[in-house]
């Protein structure tokens, strides 16, 4: 199993930065790998909840089934694939800092099918996808150009 961490440090307030990264109709806006992101079934996120995600990785169109494992508010968001071409693992955790919150997001993972075939290469890009999305996330929120649903 292949595994990476990110850490980002973003210039808003924990609660603020939380309610961004669980607002799942709203990581399209900051993950460029994603398409669309829904809740599946009128429930709240909670642990239990399924998350459907459509996207492209490396030229070819994926939708993959999340659940979600871990929801403490403001301290931890973690999520598992139940299908999909990855098999995947992310774990968020929040901590506050003077300049605002830090994101520690590890991923475990291995690949599937097509993408098992170049997997080396797919851990450097996915490493890369992931590293641009919390950069996005983070410019989005200092620059209070995207409202997550809690704030």
């Amino acid at each position: 199993m292949n595994e990476f961490t990110i850490i980002t440090t973003i210039g808003r307030p924990i609660n603020e930065v939380f309610a961004a990264i669980t607002d799942i109709a709203q990581m399209p806006v900051w993950n460029p790998g994603l398409t669309e992101a829904r809740l599946n079934g009128n429930g709240p996120l909670a642990p239990g909840a399924t998350i459907v995600a459509t996207g492209t990785f490396l030229g070819r169109s994926y939708t993959t089934h999340q659940v979600c494992t871990d929801l403490t508010e403001n301290t931890l968001f973690a999520t598992k694939t139940s299908s999909g071409p990855f098999y995947l693992e992310m774990e968020d955790t929040y901590e506050p800092t003077q300049d605002g919150t830090r994101v520690t997001t590890i991923v475990r993972g291995e690949t599937r099918g097509f993408f098992k075939l170049a997997e080396p290469l797919v851990v450097r890009l996915a490493r890369k996808q992931f590293e641009t999305a919390y950069e996005n996330l983070r410019t989005l929120l200092e620059e209070r150009a995207l409202s997550p649903h809690g704030s």
